[in-house]
Parts: C-alpha cells; structure tokens; sequence
C-alpha cells in the first residue's frame, strides 16, 4: 500500500495536480491502514515533527546575533566565531546520512526520541561554556542531535500521514517550522543576549520536553534491520569535516594556505572515494540509485542551493547590521521580524498552493519569488537601509517557504516508503551543507573585501545567479518529463 502511495506522489510531481487514487483511502480519513493511527493521532507526530523541525533550524542562527557578545566574554577572532557556527552545521550534515540509516533500521520514533534528548542535554552543556572551546563542542554536540532528529522527522510525518493531502499539509507545517525559526532564531537572539548569551541555548530545553510529551503520543516506527555500512560512514565523516574545515579555514589562515587548501582538497578527494564505495557494497549507506531519479535530482539541487544562500546571507547581513551599522544584539534581531511571519504565512499558503497545483508549479514559483528578492537588495543604491534588507529577508524568506515544503514532498514521492529515512536524509544533507558551506564561503568573502556592504552586495548577486541556474535545471528536468 504504501508503494502505490509512493506512485500517486510522482504522478502529483509530474502532472502538478495532489490525487488520491487509491480506493482504500479515497473518501475516508487516512487513518484505516495503520490500527495504531486510531489510538495515536497524526496530529501528535506532525507538532511534534514541526517543533523539531523549528528548534533544529532556530539554533542554527540564534547564535550569530549573540557572537559578538560571546567574543567579548570568551574571546575568539572571526574564525573562531565561524566555528561556533559550523561547529553545528559540520556535525549535522556530516551525520545525516548515518542518522537517515539509523531512523530507517531501529525505527524513526526511537530515534528522533534519542535526537530530542540529547539536543536538551547539549543545550544545557552549552550555556554553562566556559571558554569558545568549551562552546564549539557543545555546539558541535548539538549537530548530532540535529542529525538524529531532522530525518526521523521526516519519516514520523511519511508514517503518520499516508495520505497525500494530509502530507502534504504536514509538510507544509514542517516546513513553516523550519523557515520561521530562520527568522525567529535571530529574532530572539536579540531579545535574550542582553540579558545573557547562555540564555540562546537555554531557550532550546523547553522546546526539547515539549517534542518529547507529543511523542509519547506517537505509535512505535517499524524496525527494518539491515547490515550497517561502516566504511561509508567513516569515510563520508573523514570528507565533509575534512571540505568544511579547510573552507572555513581558507578565510583564516590565508587564500594561499597550503594547510587550509589541502584540508579542503583531502576532504573532497575522501567524498570522492565515499560515492566510489556506495557502488561497490550491498547495502549502502546511500543508494546510488536514488540519484538516478529526476525528482531527488531536483530536489537535492534546491535544497543545497536555497540554505547555501540563507545562511549566508544571514551571517553577513548580521554581521552587517551590528558591525557596521552600529546595531545593538536585540536591534538587529528585531530586522527578521517581517521575515517570521511572512514565512509562516508562506508555508500555510505553500500547503494550499501544492495541494492545488501541485509541487511543480510550487518551486518554480517559490524559487522565482527569491530571485526578484535577492536582486531587489542588490539594486538598491549604496548605502544599503535597514529597512531594504529586512524587506529582502522577507521577500527571499517568502519564497523558501513555499518551496521547501513542495520539495520536500517531492523527495518523499520518489522512493518507497522503506527509503524514507534515507531519502530524507540525502536532502537534508544536501540542505545542512549547503548552509555550512555558505557561511564558510561568505565569510571568506567577508575577511577578502574591504567592507561589509561589499560583501553584502556580493552575498546578493551570487545567491541569485545560483538560484537562477537552478530554477533552468529545474524547467529543464520537467520538460524532459
């Protein structure tokens, strides 16, 4: 049953219409092929899936408003700073494909559970550091939490949601978690660094213990074990810190580092050898073969692409806004406002737009929405307002949040449902390196040039020429359809 489902979703991707065809579900509340939904309602899984979903991507970047305030107390140069950010994202995405393996072997409740817990222990860790080391490693704690939680998500919402109208509102509130706490996270970085720092990651605990009281309420995930793939593991590990460091470092050390450089081109050359053992083992940690389908294709393209370029562009337009601005923590905080509810709006009307025209029709909208945004900022007139990045912010923020839901669903759509954690796991992969990447590569460009609003510019004229090649492949791929 869930294989049919799995075909009803790519007929949705491929003919821009959400049917559901299926005799056994059509007319009814999907709740009647699992016995267990009728005791465990799919709401508990879908607000407990979205409010991880929003603490995963809020403590991304609640932490950049509160880094110069950390800096003053810990000490640290922008390197440093950086790592108090990548320490997070390298973990996350490093571990992602192990965890997306994980969710689907022990089962994605047991494991998203485990993921919550260890995000509340990490978090508490973190508030009490006591040096910028002590930080990183929490930071980079709290990555495997966030590597635990984000696919098994996935999956409890695939699980909990047969239907592919239901899912596809499910993920449309997954996604409103995620992109609005994009914008909340800086948001309430301002509010709380006044008082203290270690208030940023404080705040995660109740989010933590609210997560794990929805999912008592949420059935046991099937177990599916298989034999475990430790030399992909190790390897893909070894690669993404190995890329990431050395990029991060690239903008320490200097352009011509032999060091930065050679980390970086260790780091891809190990990536290399990762994709190279996927071919040879049984059963690989990430199938091939899912690479092969047009929708992953499409779908692991916008998501590195769309993070790469938000990430980025937060980083830099904080730092902006308090270096050479002059912005206190809680004033540039208060610049992402507009942005957390325009994203919400986006997701709940992203929902409505998938279901009514389908996922196609969504990103191609959502990505064409980001693009005007990224070249309103850069063709405004120097020097740069507030009041013209807090309306880009929106205006890009507006956009992701209709396609992150579209694409994620079309993610889901292209495998059975045995592969969902895995699935899920290469897109978001694809999405948290993307965002390590983008904060690494844009503060190279931020320590390179002369000035802050430089860098900006650049931030904004990249972010939309990438999403412009994007937006051709993806026409491209479904014309070729």
């Amino acid at each position: 049953m869930r294989s049919s489902t799995a075909t009803r979703d790519i007929k949705d991707t491929e003919d821009g219409r959400v049917t559901d065809t299926d005799p056994m579900t059509q007319g009814r509340p999907a709740v009647g092929r699992h016995d267990h939904h009728a005791h465990h309602p799919a709401a508990f899984a879908t607000a407990a899936a979205s409010i991880a979903s929003f603490l995963v991507g809020m403590d991304v970047l609640i932490v950049n408003v509160a880094l110069p305030t950390i800096a003053r107390d810990l000490g640290g140069d922008m390197a440093v700073q950086q790592w108090v950010v990548d320490g997070y994202s390298l973990l996350f995405a490093a571990l992602l494909l192990l965890c997306g393996n994980l969710a689907d072997r022990w089962g994605a409740r047991r494991v998203f559970v485990a993921g919550a817990s260890l995000f509340a222990a990490a978090s508490l860790f973190s508030s009490f550091a006591w040096s910028m080391t002590a930080l990183v490693a929490g930071r980079c704690l709290l990555g495997v939490a966030s590597a635990l939680i984000l696919p098994a998500s996935m999956s409890l919402i695939n699980e909990a949601n047969p239907n592919p109208r239901r899912r596809a509102w499910a993920l449309a509130l997954w996604g409103a978690g995620g992109a609005s706490a994009s914008a909340v996270g800086p948001l309430l970085g301002g509010l709380l660094t006044p008082i203290h720092w270690s208030l940023v990651f404080a705040i995660n605990v109740p989010f933590c213990l609210l997560v794990l009281l929805l999912t008592l309420r949420v059935a046991p995930s099937p177990r599916r074990p298989k034999p475990f793939d430790w030399t992909g593991q190790t390897l893909a590990l070894t690669g993404f810190v190995l890329f990431i460091a050395g990029v991060i470092e690239i903008g320490s050390l200097a352009v011509n580092s032999p060091l930065a450089w050679g980390m970086t081109a260790g780091g891809a050359f190990t990536l290399a050898a990762f994709v190279r053992s996927q071919a040879r083992v049984a059963t690989p940690m990430m199938p091939l073969g899912l690479f092969r389908v047009r929708g992953m294709q499409v779908a692991l393209m916008i998501g590195f692409v769309m993070i790469f370029n938000w990430y980025g562009m937060v980083f830099i337009s904080t730092m902006f806004l308090q270096n050479e601005r002059g912005m206190g923590a809680l004033a540039a905080g208060l610049v992402f406002v507009p942005s957390a509810f325009v994203t919400v709006f986006g997701n709940i009307l992203g929902g409505r737009i998938i279901t009514a025209r389908g996922s196609r029709f969504s990103i191609t909208l959502g990505l064409s929405i980001m693009i005007a945004g990224f070249l309103f900022e850069f063709l405004y007139p120097a020097p740069i307002p507030v009041w013209v990045i807090a309306t880009g912010l929106s205006v890009v923020g507006f956009g992701a949040a209709i396609t992150t839901p579209a694409a994620a669903g079309v993610v889901l759509a292209s495998v059975e449902a045995s592969q969902a954690g895995i699935a899920s796991a290469m897109f978001n992969t694809f999405r948290q390196v993307g965002g390590a990447v983008g904060v690494a590569v844009f503060g190279v460009v931020a320590t390179f040039l002369p000035t802050l609003t430089l860098a900006l510019r650049a931030v904004f004229l990249a972010s939309a020429a990438l999403l412009a090649l994007i937006l051709v492949f993806e026409l491209l791929c479904w014309r070729e359809r």
